[in-house]
């Protein structure tokens, strides 16, 4: 267990933040790549003191970030342990995976956090010049057999509306439906492109090392102004991808 934070800390100390909070995504990374599942056990923070290279205050404020966060939870007496993921996302629409029968697997989101996207030059293309980008992740559990690193960014104005929700409620709600149906924001049809995610980037985002496939998509109004971008890692997987290209609503 303790490896899948020692093969990410040199990407996550990387640059100027805090040690707490590189130790911090770290352990985002081992959870939202599959290292550690729902429900198991992490090691104290007294044990991590002792194999990691940080003090126990260091490593205590990790672990409150991350129970702040609801990634992680605490039981007395017992310890601290991932958090499950049992609450499930309605209607679907970038990671429609099927089960054997046909039928659309269940999908299981979980919120990671969001901040101010890093600079890109796809936002003036995509969003319009000087607009301020917000970044949403969400790792997605498809039935519980794999999960799907998800990067949702929108322009600060309409993520406002969604980081404002209560928790429980921005970690399942459809964004797409939130849009359309809350803001009454048109979507009239979406762009999907998917390639083999470069390498350097899915391990920088702490993705456990292998392929990852790379599903984007954009979706627009009937004015043809783009509403939001998504970027999502798929792990390897025997499941087939539904893509269907008409907007049901």
């Amino acid at each position: 267990m303790i490896e899948a934070i020692w093969a990410r800390l040199a990407d996550a100390q990387s640059g100027q933040r805090p040690k707490y909070q590189a130790l911090r995504a770290a352990i985002v990374g081992a959870i939202s790549g599959g290292d550690w599942m729902p429900g198991e056990r992490l090691p104290t923070e007294a044990e991590l003191a002792q194999l990691l290279p940080y003090s126990l205050g260091t490593i205590q404020k990790a672990y409150g970030e991350l129970v702040k966060s609801g990634l992680v939870v605490r039981a007395r007496g017992r310890g601290s342990f991932v958090a499950p993921v049992d609450r499930r996302m309605s209607e679907p629409w970038h990671c429609r995976f099927l089960a054997d029968d046909g039928t659309i697997l269940p999908v299981y989101p979980r919120l990671l956090g969001h901040e101010v996207a890093a600079k890109d030059p796809r936002w003036a293309g995509l969003f319009g010049p000087q607009v301020k980008i917000i970044r949403i992740d969400r790792t997605i559990s498809i039935s519980k057999e794999f999960e799907v690193l998800n990067r949702f960014f929108v322009a600060n104005t309409l993520a406002k509306s969604l980081i404002r929700l209560p928790r429980a409620k921005v970690e399942t709600i459809n964004f797409r439906v939130f849009l359309t149906r809350e803001l009454g924001l048109p979507i009239s049809r979406t762009r999907q492109t998917i390639s083999m995610a470069d390498r350097r980037t899915w391990r920088r985002l702490g993705l456990r090392s292998r392929p990852h496939l790379l599903l984007e998509a954009i979706a627009y109004t009937p004015d043809d102004d783009v509403v939001y971008f998504q970027e999502n890692y798929i792990p390897p997987n025997p499941r087939k991808l539904l893509f269907e290209s008409e907007l049901r609503f």
